[in-house]
């Protein structure tokens, strides 16, 4: 090594603790209707931040339905938690590790991740550069790298946490369709934030302190099956959703990108038997906004179309006798169901922390781009006097994040951790005054 060349961070043993949490199942509960191991998991980062960087486990806790505010409960999350029954709840744990004493607020750095991933499996490997397996990129490379990070901060200067109280939220809960009510939501709730709040997620070299939420609709046809031999006699609900389908894309899409948000026809599914028609049958269609207002001119103008398309498929389809007895019953078997609406989004600024992580180098995503920005778990953690931003090593899109192949390199997650070295050895040692940072129009001396 050239001198004056700063060590790997990512070492072997971050490589070691990668590998382990890649081939440990923490698939959410919400894909797959079944515990996985998330537990294990936790147990695993958190035996090895204690040991390497002295963290302390000051929560750890299953989610407690009574704890979790009706309001923002997505339907689909009542719906998993009903089937399931108690191992819903007792299998997805959160979990906030803390460096240094409690402080307040103003003196507190927290970072959040989590440990929950979509479905689908294939091999885990390490090639000595890329790491392949789900939850390379999202989220279980980005949060060791954090960890390596911290633990280079803290060599560098040991004496860090004498004036800085760092704070790491592992949550269950953010994917699925869970939207961290349970989860992130849960802490923040708690009072585990700090005045700059960091969740790492992939964003493609800029830092986010606006991104979009979700809310899902859910299109049911709940009508009566017919065999290929009589389809008259039966309800057509694949040419219902798929009317729908269509029709709603087209009326709905241009007001939404003018709105800013973007609108997902995600899955649609009546079956798969050539000889049969199929009576019942339902569709997903998400859709994100920018603002809480904007969500809600959404929702209305989702439910205007759906109503009026209803009656135009009864009127198109009422004199075709294989569609007769399915336009004529469209409105009494067809239903739409908001799965999550209503929630928050993330849109906070500070002049302050923003001015500081440019003098780090940081790049604020440029609002020409706000389009990019993503929906994840941070709405939760935006308080007054608080700055809260995404931030963290690859991208959804060229990782293949929820994607056959997903990975991340160790040179992100090197580059990632030095970012994050920078952070803390800037907070804690250059600027002992953290508190003035949250407070808006206010510079550090």
């Amino acid at each position: 090594m050239k001198e004056g060349a700063q060590e790997r961070l990512v070492t072997a043993e971050y490589v070691d603790l990668l590998m382990k949490l890649l081939q440990t199942n923490t698939v959410s509960p919400m894909e797959t209707g079944e515990p996985s191991e998330l537990a294990a998991a936790m147990d695993l980062y958190a035996r090895f931040a204690a040991e390497r960087l002295n963290g302390e486990v000051v929560y750890y806790k299953a989610p407690q339905p009574e704890e979790i505010d009706s309001f923002y409960m997505p339907v689909s999350v009542q719906e998993c938690a009903d089937r399931m029954g108690p191992s819903f709840w007792e299998s997805q744990p959160s979990m906030v590790i803390r460096l240094g004493p409690k402080r307040p607020m103003t003196h507190t750095l927290m970072f959040n991740f989590h440990m929950d991933t979509v479905a689908g499996s294939f091999p885990v490997s390490f090639d000595g550069e890329r790491f392949i397996g789900r939850g390379a990129v999202d989220m279980k490379g980005p949060a060791v790298a954090l960890l390596a990070g911290l633990e280079g901060a803290i060599n560098e200067h040991p004496a860090l946490t004498d004036n800085l109280s760092i704070l790491i939220q592992c949550v269950s809960g953010e994917e699925g369709g869970a939207m961290g009510v349970y989860g992130t939501k849960l802490l923040a709730d708690h009072g585990y934030i700090g005045s700059l709040n960091l969740f790492a997620e992939p964003s493609a070299g800029v830092y986010f302190d606006k991104s979009t939420t979700s809310m899902t609709a859910r299109i049911e046809v709940l009508g009566i099956d017919a065999t290929d031999d009589a389809p008259h006699l039966g309800h057509n609900a694949t040419l219902l959703l798929g009317y729908l389908a269509q029709r709603l894309l087209t009326e709905l899409s241009p007001t939404i990108t003018e709105e800013g948000g973007k609108m997902c026809l995600a899955g649609l599914h009546t079956g798969t038997m050539h000889n049969k028609v199929y009576g019942t049958g339902r569709m997903l269609i998400n859709f994100a906004y920018t603002s809480t207002e904007s969500g809600q001119r959404i929702r209305t103008m989702t439910e205007q179309a759906f109503a009026l398309l209803l009656d135009q498929f009864a009127e198109q389809y009422q004199d075709n006798p294989f569609s007769r007895l399915t336009a004529e019953a469209a409105s009494d078997i067809c239903k739409l169901t908001w799965l999550k609406q209503g929630l928050p989004v993330l849109n906070n600024r500070s002049e302050a922390w923003e001015g500081f992580l440019a003098g780090l180098g940081w790049q604020r995503n440029p609002e020409k781009l706000e389009d990019n920005a993503f929906t994840c778990d941070a709405m939760w953690a935006q308080r007054e006097d608080t700055y809260t931003i995404v931030f963290g090593p690859g991208s959804l899109s060229a990782n293949l994040a929820h994607a056959e192949g997903e990975f991340i390199t160790i040179t992100e997650m090197e580059q990632y951790a030095s970012e994050i070295m920078k952070l803390l050895i800037a907070c804690g040692a250059g600027h002992p005054k953290l508190a003035l940072l949250g407070r808006k129009g206010e510079t550090v001396t």
